[in-house]
């Protein structure tokens, strides 16, 4: 003798199956954050010009947000001597191509020598990408970006952030 199935019983493991799939994929794309503390030498380099090499005391310290779906933000005070960053310029980075925003330390977003920032894959450096030409003059600023020649690896080398320039650059221009 074979037991029936009632229909509530069939809807319910369906719905179960629903709340199931819910509920990781709620904890998939759940964000995580971390507080980044960072302090030293980052070293400004030039694609033209293999010999160029000048340090810049840095300070980075803020939240560091993402998620699984790639989705990262960095809020945070952002400081690189020698950029006319003043100290208390605060950030916001995102993943999102050309959607960095800069602000000084009052909270009023500003133009900055920096044109991106992208983080190295594993985490633990980053590339700033400057503007190839920046002037800053009466509160009018020019910026422009043909090359992208100009950047500052910060905990990375060289070598090793020349990749993540290209991708910057791609991502900002649209190329």
């Amino acid at each position: 003798m074979k037991k029936s199935e009632s229909p509530l019983s069939g809807r319910l493991w369906k719905w179960l199956a629903v709340l199931c799939l819910a509920a990781f994929l709620a904890v998939w794309y759940m964000p995580h954050s971390e507080e980044i503390s960072w302090s030293g030498m980052a070293v400004e380099y030039r694609m033209d010009d293999m010999d160029f090499a000048e340090d810049h005391e840095t300070v980075i310290a803020g939240t560091y947000t993402w998620n699984r779906a790639g989705k990262r933000t960095f809020e945070g005070d952002f400081w690189i001597d020698g950029l006319e960053l003043e100290p208390g310029t605060r950030a916001r980075l995102t993943s999102e191509p050309g959607a960095d925003q800069f602000y000084d330390s009052a909270g009023q977003p500003r133009t900055t020598p920096v044109c991106g920032v992208i983080q190295s894959p594993d985490g633990q450096g980053a590339v700033a990408l400057l503007w190839d030409g920046y002037t800053a003059e009466d509160k009018h600023v020019s910026a422009f970006l043909e090359e992208g020649r100009r950047f500052i690896c910060i905990a990375l080398s060289r070598e090793d952030a020349m990749d993540l320039v290209d991708i910057l650059k791609q991502q900002i221009m649209g190329t």
